[in-house]
């Protein structure tokens, strides 16, 4: 037996040998598909496969990192020569080697959510727009047009008001990006597809380069990506994809369940593998998923087959109210950590809305437990590192004027927005960028002005960092340089009301400059423009951070929990409005397109999936709800699960009567759907 082999099941041994032509490999919950990618790669190498034509695609940089650790440990330096990548990673490669060629700038900076909501918001002030839109919702519609490769004046309006608002901004904001020389994040995918798709070198080269594709998480990808892969692997065709159509649970941000239904219609004659065999859960919690999963009628039909014992019932807790749905979950967690039956570390409370987590928050602190919340504001979020982050963007990008608004009066050095806005203006009447402005501002301002005085050191400052920027070994110490200058340690101090709030904002802007350090030391040939990529791409890792502190229980929604595992889980707010959500029940104006009721049940999977030893639903009786108590019914998706999956408890007091009336109407209501 090749060693490569060693240890696999059948199916994953198949999936592992099957090296030519289009792969499907149906990967469930628990299924090892990690395994099955990296051995898969170190055969191929065995096989002969040079290294360097072989593409391993995944959604984040974490996921990436540790498949090349894993693969290392197999292979050796081999491993180094395997393209490991997320998408917008791949993209972006593909966008700065094709600007080589063609001897264009490569010094273009890539926008994450937030700069691109601070594009739209000074778009929205120069085209008078009406205050009351959500920009994040005509955020999600621009993408939504440009990941299907809709142009600027061939997006569909219709009545709805929000794609006639986001029709008004589409063409300004393509031409903004491109003045200020950015690109967002569906423009690393687009932009690089269209370039194979319209050049048949273009797409030759890449495709020659990458003659073996791998791509994980497949239920995961849009509109745009299935282009990419199609104009990589359309040609050898040797494209693997691995993914669980039961986990799709992205559409709300473009993810398309349809591509992983339709891959043997995309991509004819390919083989399909199911990864069937569970080796996470017990029996009883995948009886659970399988039944509720199996509702779902647009689906691979497929059970998953538990390697595990039977393991514990699981439970399905009826209680009160939302309060005592908290204190009766943080009791059981704070008796199986007393006992020690599991490490707080393993314990899990998940839900689908974060609205939850206030009452588990106050009834763990109650019991003394410590907890984290994954999901929280990022690192790279925080305001001190988002503007450090924009003095280095300005270094590198002097048409980056979201990077320059952000900066040129911070710390306050008395440039007002009076004067931001007669800049501004000037900037705009001249179509220059806003930099040259500021380096012109004795000419443009008011004779006497004091804010001349402060713009010509603000730009005296910014050109001699731009000048000890250059030094690539100098990165640390040039940044430390620029807080030294800035005062950005007096502001901190002088803003903070204790010490205790000084060190924790302070540590963040230490933890910058030791990052800056680490990638000196660890990148090859390490440069600003290429750290601050690295930066931007890392927002993309924000839903799949799994920072695991020892000693501290997880508090989790259930977006978040996708790609984790812990021995018990409590699953609470098992309620209709909840699980399925309300905004699923009852869509809203300003709500993109794509979520539905299958993908909440694969939501409610993905949950369940997530536990090992031990599964506890919640539910309760009545809840806040819009400032008022409200009756509440049992989620659809286990209210007709059989008692022999589900053992019931009802921890609730007996209800009143017209508590009971509104129940049933609630319940006869959610039937009749």
């Amino acid at each position: 037996m090749h060693r490569w082999l060693k240890g696999l099941n059948e199916q994953q041994a198949t999936a592992v040998q099957t090296i030519r032509g289009p792969l499907l490999v149906l990967a469930g919950a628990g299924s090892g598909k990690t395994r099955v990618i990296t051995h898969r790669i170190a055969y191929m190498i065995d096989q002969g496969i040079d290294a360097a034509n072989i593409l391993a695609v995944t959604f984040t940089n974490k996921a990436a990192a540790e498949m090349r650790e894993r693969l290392s440990a197999m292979v050796g330096k081999d491993a180094s020569d395997v393209t490991m990548s997320t998408f917008h990673s791949l993209g972006l490669m593909m966008l700065r080697q094709e600007a080589k060629r063609s001897k264009r700038s490569t010094r273009f900076v890539v926008y994450d959510a937030g700069d691109q909501m601070a594009l739209l918001r000074e778009l929205a002030s120069s085209l008078r727009f009406d205050r009351s839109f959500d920009l994040g919702a005509i955020a999600a519609r621009l993408s939504s047009w440009k990941t299907s490769f809709v142009e600027p004046g061939q997006e569909y309006t219709g009545d709805d008001p929000y794609r006639v608002a986001a029709s008004a901004f589409y063409a300004p904001y393509e031409d903004a990006l491109e003045n200020l020389q950015a690109v967002d994040f569906d423009d690393l995918i687009v932009k690089p597809t269209r370039m194979m798709e319209k050049s048949e070198k273009c797409r030759n080269r890449w495709s020659d380069k990458f003659r073996w594709v791998l791509v994980d998480e497949y239920q995961d990808t849009n509109d745009a990506q299935l282009r990419m892969l199609r104009a990589l692997a359309g040609q050898h065709r040797n494209l693997c994809v691995v993914g669980d159509d039961d986990q799709s649970i992205y559409a709300w941000r473009g993810a398309q369940v349809k591509n992983i239904l339709n891959f043997g219609r995309d991509f004819p004659a390919c083989k399909k593998v199911h990864l069937s065999k569970n080796y996470r859960s017990t029996a009883r919690i995948l009886t659970l998923a399988n039944h509720v999963i199996a509702e779902n009628q647009d689906r691979h039909p497929k059970q998953m087959q538990a390697v595990r014992g039977q393991g514990r019932d699981v439970r399905m807790v009826v209680c009160e109210d939302a309060e005592k749905e908290a204190h009766w979950v943080a009791e059981q967690i704070k008796a199986r950590i007393d006992s020690r039956q599991v490490e707080p570390s393993e314990v899990a409370v998940l839900y689908r809305s974060n609205l939850l987590a206030r009452a588990m928050e106050t009834a763990l602190r109650a019991q003394q437990i410590e907890y984290r919340l994954v999901g929280g504001k990022s690192f790279f979020e925080r305001k001190e590192v988002k503007d450090l982050i924009a003095y280095l963007r300005f270094c590198l990008n002097q048409s980056d004027s979201i990077s320059l608004r952000r900066i040129i009066n911070f710390p306050p050095r008395g440039i007002g927005s009076t004067t931001l806005k007669r800049l501004s203006l000037w900037s705009e009447s001249e179509s220059k960028p806003l930099w040259v402005a500021v380096k012109m501002a004795s000419s443009i301002l008011p004779t006497g002005d004091k804010a001349v005085g402060h713009l010509a050191y603000f730009v005296e400052l910014l050109e001699r960092t731009r000048r000890s920027l250059r030094s690539s070994r100098r990165l640390a110490e040039s940044v430390e340089t620029l807080i030294r200058d800035i005062g950005l340690k007096e502001h901190i101090l002088k803003s903070c009301s204790s010490g205790k709030a000084f060190e924790k904002r302070w540590s963040l802007v230490e933890g910058f400059i030791d990052g800056i350090r680490e990638y000196q030391q660890n990148a090859p040939r390490p440069n600003l423009g290429q750290f601050v990529t690295q930066l931007a791409l890392q927002e993309m890792d924000k839903d799949t951070q799994d920072d695991r502190q020892r000693g501290k229980v997880t508090l989790c929604t259930l977006h978040g929990s996708k790609g984790l595992e812990w021995d018990t889980v409590f699953l609470i707010g098992m309620e209709e409005g909840l699980l399925p959500h309300d905004r699923v029940l009852n869509p809203q104006v300003t709500d993109v397109e794509g979520t539905d009721l299958a993908e909440e049940r694969r939501l409610f999977y993905v949950g369940v999936t997530r536990a090992r030893d031990e599964l506890v639903l919640t539910r309760a009786m009545r809840r806040q709800m819009k400032g008022k108590l409200r009756a509440r019914a049992p989620s659809r998706f286990v209210a007709q699960v059989p008692d022999d999956i589900l053992s019931v408890e009802d921890l609730a007091e007996p209800l009143s009567m017209d508590d009971t009336k509104a129940r049933l109407a609630s319940i006869k209501a959610m039937l009749g759907n």
